[in-house]
């Protein structure tokens, strides 16, 4: 007779694989309250400006969430769990990764913390706009092709101080964000393993179109 085969039940989903916002809060509620330790050094006053003027541009993103199928450009190569929890983890913790982007300090990290990767060129806080403009680009390529997204699209200003700070932000990224703990012994990972691909793709595709040789 045939040799039997015994069916295993499908193996649940990785929860960070699966991000999705069933109800997305009102915009006063959503975005938590900054962390005291963020501010040890006192307040960052371009980063406070970006990130007040750059929070309904962030809820609206977190609205489109989650991400579809359907996506053009480096995006379109990453499966859609992937992209989105990506994108998540990147509008879930923006404030939290514009402060580093822009952190002045060479010596301690945003809350305190000597650097573990003191050696990575960092955006000068003047470029705290256009930094968390990049980043809210690189998450709408990810969520992919879907109704208002196109609604979100952020666009270089075409001044030179724009397109230098979308390129050293997306260089710092995709130099900063690790998948496995090999990586950067005594760091946590930022992302489930394979969701750090699409993220890096992406980084790497708005980085090209800063520098005018990537897709619009």
């Amino acid at each position: 007779g045939g040799t039997s085969v015994v069916s295993q039940p499908p193996a649940e989903p990785h929860p960070l694989l699966t991000p999705h916002l069933e109800r997305v809060a009102p915009m006063d509620d959503f975005f938590k309250p900054t962390k005291p330790e963020y501010q040890f050094e006192g307040r960052r006053e371009p980063v406070e400006q970006a990130l007040m003027s750059g929070r309904e541009a962030w809820w609206k993103l977190a609205q489109l969430l989650p991400s579809v199928p359907q996506a053009s450009g480096a995006a379109g190569a990453h499966e859609a769990s992937l992209r989105g929890e990506a994108a998540f983890r990147m509008i879930e913790n923006h404030e939290a990764v514009l402060r580093d982007v822009c952190n002045p300090s060479k010596t301690h990290n945003i809350i305190g913390i000597p650097l573990k990767q003191a050696e990575l060129v960092r955006v000068p806080m003047e470029g705290a706009y256009y930094a968390s403009q990049c980043m809210r680009e690189v998450c709408r390529r990810l969520i992919g092709d879907k109704p208002g997204t196109e609604a979100c699209k952020e666009n270089l200003d075409g001044t030179p101080d724009a397109a230098k700070v979308w390129v050293a932000t997306c260089l710092y990224l995709m130099c900063r964000i690790q998948a496995h703990k090999d990586e950067m012994p005594g760091r946590a990972p930022d992302y489930a393993y394979n969701a750090v691909f699409p993220m890096r793709a992406v980084l790497q595709e708005v980085a090209l179109h800063a520098m005018g040789m990537g897709p619009q």
